[in-house]
């Protein structure tokens, strides 16, 4: 059983890379996928409603907070049941930086363990580093790919394109730093470096799935 993890620059297609890797080897994705399994660690479960509330964020939801690039922070987590017509907080829990990494530790262990997945970000080559049967793959492309790519996804001009990735390059790279400890672009992280605009999706991912039978084969 062989776990791909697969990290991107923002707009280099390596998202959808990532999802032709899962479909062509049948490997369960996990993207938005680990937020569930969060969830499920923290002990919520889909009969409640969680609201997180932050003075630099209010009303954002937990789940998408914790699992979004960039230093993990105190929390406050409000269960409310899903079906009150008066939505009263039933449980409150603080969850610090500290058990916010061990949740997201926790979770990736359990995908590695499982096996046969693509987990896509999350810090999964610094969670997984070294650890047998893993691929670690790191996706980037030049910066008018991204931004072409960037322009299709949010519909903006291109001089906002460029912020975005820079902003999301910047914010990558810090919570790497911070979290885990890692250079983010560091080759000594990674099996393979694939640059996407020299590949199409179906190129780099066939690169991808045969890099990973090689693995499995031992």
């Amino acid at each position: 059983m062989t776990v791909i993890t697969i990290s991107r620059q923002y707009g280099s297609g390596g998202t959808e890379v990532a999802q032709r890797v899962a479909d062509i080897l049948g490997y369960q994705y996990l993207d938005k996928e680990v937020i569930a399994r969060v969830a499920e660690e923290a002990g919520l479960t889909d009969q409640e409603v969680l609201e997180f509330r932050e003075d630099s964020a209010e009303g954002r939801n937990f789940l998408e907070r914790l699992l979004t690039p960039g230093p993990p922070q105190a929390a406050t987590m409000a269960l409310r049941p899903a079906t009150a017509q008066e939505m009263h907080v039933r449980t409150l829990e603080l969850l610090d930086s500290e058990k916010c990494l061990h949740l997201i530790r926790s979770v990736v262990h359990a995908e590695y363990k499982r096996g046969n997945a693509v987990i896509v970000g999350r810090g999964g080559q610094a969670v997984l580093q070294d650890l047998p049967g893993t691929l670690h793959v790191y996706i980037h492309a030049a910066m008018p790919t991204r931004i072409l790519n960037i322009q299709r996804m949010e519909g903006v001009d291109m001089e906002r394109a460029y912020h975005s990735a820079l902003q999301h390059d910047k914010v990558t790279s810090r919570y790497l730093d911070r979290v885990f400890g890692i250079r983010w672009e560091d080759p000594q992280l990674y099996h393979l470096m694939l640059n996407a605009t020299k590949l199409s999706i179906e190129q780099a991912a066939q690169i991808i799935v045969q890099a990973a039978r090689l693995v499995e084969a031992g």
